[in-house]
């Protein structure tokens, strides 16, 4: 799913990443080029030289070429933020992976997966939640949805901004970018998740404020992002 990365990527850009670098199909790269001409784009396995921290799972996919590209992924000592498609094929495999130097950001159902609980178990408690995906993968979570929850190993931090217009495909992508470029410029996972989280749930209500919730996509954010780090 091209349409993935390329928010992803615009995301690390307009929080200020001076480099964004995306490894993914051949048949994306066109369309990504057209809309961030400056990205720059590489095949193979010596990719993650060189480079400040991964993002990886958005529009990754399940195939054996999206499995090859997380397992070099998971033995990098970058710092990591691992979505979507990276969450499942984790999630499916028989080994629980450490996570340690890492943030993973599984909604409701990716949280399911990993957890192995029902959608309404995960909602009745979403701090214990949190929490036991904490546990169990040594890594930074952050648990989205209404209030999203970031959850380490000292600390829990709920985001109180956000509106339901932010429910909609592809708003995960671009809050992987931000945290993942926050990270590039130096801030530790933290840092970078906190804000990074309250950053992209400040960008929806601007949007929503200019323009009302309903149609509401996210591309719409990545317009708000610079102007909201002006301010601060």
């Amino acid at each position: 799913m091209g349409g993935a990365i390329i928010m992803a990527a615009e995301a690390a850009y307009r929080v200020g990443s001076g480099k964004v670098s995306v490894l993914s199909k051949t048949e994306n790269y066109s369309p990504l080029l057209a809309r961030l001409p400056n990205v720059m784009t590489a095949t193979g396995k010596d990719f993650f030289k060189n480079k400040s921290v991964i993002a990886i799972g958005m529009g990754l996919g399940k195939s054996s070429w999206s499995k090859d590209l997380l397992k070099i992924a998971l033995t990098s000592d970058l710092p990591k933020i691992i979505d979507a498609d990276a969450l499942n094929l984790i999630a499916a495999s028989k080994k629980i992976p450490d996570l340690e130097n890492s943030v993973i950001t599984p909604h409701i159902g990716e949280a399911t997966h990993l957890l192995g609980l029902s959608p309404s178990e995960i909602q009745k408690d979403r701090e214990s939640s949190a929490k036991k995906l904490q546990k169990k993968f040594n890594c930074i979570v952050v648990l989205k949805g209404k209030n999203s929850l970031i959850c380490g190993k000292d600390f829990l931090h709920e985001c109180k901004f956000g509106n339901p217009g932010m429910a909609t495909a592809g708003m995960g992508d671009v809050l992987s970018g931000v945290i993942a470029g926050l990270v590039a410029q130096g801030l530790n996972l933290k840092d970078a998740t906190v804000f990074g989280v309250e950053l992209h749930a400040h960008a929806g209500d601007a949007v929503a404020k200019k323009q009302g919730k309903i149609g509401m996509m996210p591309q719409d954010l990545l317009r708000e992002i610079p102007t909201l780090l002006q301010r601060h």
